[in-house]
């Protein structure tokens, strides 16, 4: 699954240019999304917001969430565990990825610095180039943002159901670079805050779900100390309802 995922998200990206709509599909913005953008958009030098975005997302919150995903198996002595929990990890962020990358491509909606013509002034320094044109209709919804919740829900999640005991350090470190990953993504003028808040949103239920739905190891193994729920699915008043049950 991962490694499927995975090559699918590369061919897309490497296609990008070809498969990038000739033109916006969504153009308009919300006046919640404009006045958001007014107040966070790093207005003299949004790239550097969007320079560290990028470390954030390339670097910061792989390496945060792997590693301390494994440190905490090293540290309760489960080290037996390493791999497969950094598989699962791996496999939420490339789920969530695909999703995004598939509505990006079907939304088409035009990025707040291609919007407000704003390019001058992502690329008022020297030696800068703007941004490619194929990427100004990308914006709902959040790359960024939907990968780095989804790595630090994902960390948290396996944490929980295995019963580490840095779990509660993985989901707030997690969640806390997870925040400013989407909140860069705004000042950095490349998204809006409904692009963000959805990315955030659909980042934290893959990340969460796949792990608890496919990934629970049998009862005696996830540890002492794990919590167990279960999550259920079943019709409600002509539609369908969700609910959670257990102990944490």
């Amino acid at each position: 699954m991962t490694v499927v995922g995975g090559a699918a998200w590369i061919a897309t990206e490497l296609a990008k240019k070809d498969l990038a709509p000739a033109s916006c599909r969504w153009c308009a913005v919300s006046a919640l999304d404009a006045s958001i953008r007014g107040a966070l958009v790093w207005e003299r030098n949004p790239e550097t917001a969007h320079d560290l975005s990028n470390v954030t997302v390339l670097g910061v919150a792989p390496a945060s969430a792997l590693g301390l995903t494994a440190f905490a198996a090293w540290h309760d002595g489960r080290t037996e565990n390493i791999a497969a929990d950094l598989a699962i990890v791996t496999e939420a962020m490339m789920v969530a990825m695909d999703l995004n990358q598939l509505t990006k491509y079907l939304v088409g909606r035009q990025r707040p610095y291609a919007h407000f013509d704003n390019v001058n002034v992502l690329c008022a320094g020297e030696g800068c180039s703007r941004p490619p044109p194929h990427d100004d209709d990308f914006s709902f919804f959040s790359g960024h943002t939907t990968a780095v919740f989804s790595l630090a829900a994902a960390s948290g999640a396996v944490a929980s159901i295995r019963g580490y005991r840095a779990a509660p350090w993985i989901w707030a470190q997690g969640m806390a670079i997870a925040v400013l990953s989407g909140y860069l993504r705004m000042a950095g003028d490349r998204h809006y805050f409904t692009d963000v808040l959805t990315g955030a949103a659909l980042g934290f239920a893959a990340g969460a779900l796949i792990p608890t739905l496919f990934h629970r190891p049998p009862p005696g193994v996830a540890g002492p100390d794990a919590p167990r729920f279960r999550i259920s699915l079943a019709p409600a008043g002509g539609g369908a309802g969700a609910g959670i049950a257990g102990v944490f």
